[in-house]
């Protein structure tokens, strides 16, 4: 008797959830039969955790990409306020400035004739020709002094000036690496000069450096007032870091003609992997 009672209840329950809309019409209202759905706790932990994994995959890709367009723009900004101030110095000078390579490069080709037995490095050379080199082969170099102190003491806005000592005074850190470690460290079989072009020794103890107030690092090549060498290499945003060449760091150099100094044109002693040199730098903008 109880399973007739059971099974008339359970037809009550279905008439319950029905009523007639019209003759012939019936709606049902089925919502009682339906399932409820919802995530378990251990689905929403493997979702939580696919997003972590392709989140920790892109991040440092994303971030990289961003750090090289904000290096490129500081670049950019140094690069412009440099050239801008090399111009203005010599336009106050008034007169051509002699402290350049030649634009159109060499005066004549030239071809080594004796290298120094240690390192390899080239110390004499002639024309190809034969005869000894023009006088002004590379450039026109009698104005650097006078131009670099109008340079750096009258234009630019220097904070911080290490004559010749620069890491012991500040303007470098033990962080900054010279061109000879990155060369070696890129072809361990090679033994570059520790005592040549931008080298470690050389940009910590020999060169000398300049801070402007706007973070930018400025190296010049060559003693101060004594090797007129027209190049820099500049670290577009100072300190901060990375402090690696071909990504904050990069050699600038003066070009000009008989006229004077023309433009600052891109030179490279080193790129580190990943980096770029700064003539690839300036054809991208």
């Amino acid at each position: 008797m109880f399973q007739k009672i059971n099974i008339y209840a359970k037809a009550f329950t279905k008439c319950v959830h029905a009523f007639t809309l019209a003759e012939g019409a019936t709606h049902v209202d089925s919502s009682a039969e339906k399932d409820v759905h919802a995530f378990t706790l251990a689905e929403v932990l493997i979702t939580l955790g696919v997003i972590g994994v392709v989140v920790a995959m892109t991040l440092p890709v994303v971030m990289s990409k961003v750090q090289s367009v904000i290096l490129k723009n500081q670049f950019k900004t140094a690069y412009s306020k440099l050239s801008q101030a090399v111009l203005q110095t010599q336009a106050r000078m008034d007169y051509g400035v002699g402290c350049f390579y030649w634009m159109g490069g060499q005066l004549c080709k030239e071809v080594c004739t004796k290298r120094e037995p240690v390192y390899g490095n080239c110390i004499e050379f002639k024309c190809e020709n034969g005869s000894s080199l023009p006088a002004n082969q590379n450039g026109l170099r009698d104005d650097c002094a006078v131009f670099e102190e109008e340079l750096f003491t009258k234009t630019l806005k220097v904070v911080k000036f290490c004559q010749n000592n620069a890491l012991a005074e500040g303007c470098l850190t033990d962080k900054y690496r010279g061109t000879d470690k990155i060369k070696k460290e890129q072809n361990p079989n090679v033994e570059p000069d520790p005592n040549r072009d931008f080298s470690d020794s050389n940009i910590k103890n020999r060169y000398s450096a300049w801070i402007l107030a706007d973070g930018t690092l400025i190296i010049k090549y060559g003693n101060y007032k004594a090797r007129n060498f027209p190049l820099f290499t500049i670290d577009v945003n100072g300190h901060k870091g990375p402090n690696k060449w071909g990504y904050d760091i990069f050699t600038l150099g003066l070009q000009g003609d008989i006229d004077g100094i023309k433009k600052l044109a891109p030179y490279s002693y080193a790129v580190e992997k990943g980096g770029k040199s700064s003539q690839e730098i300036l054809e991208e903008f």
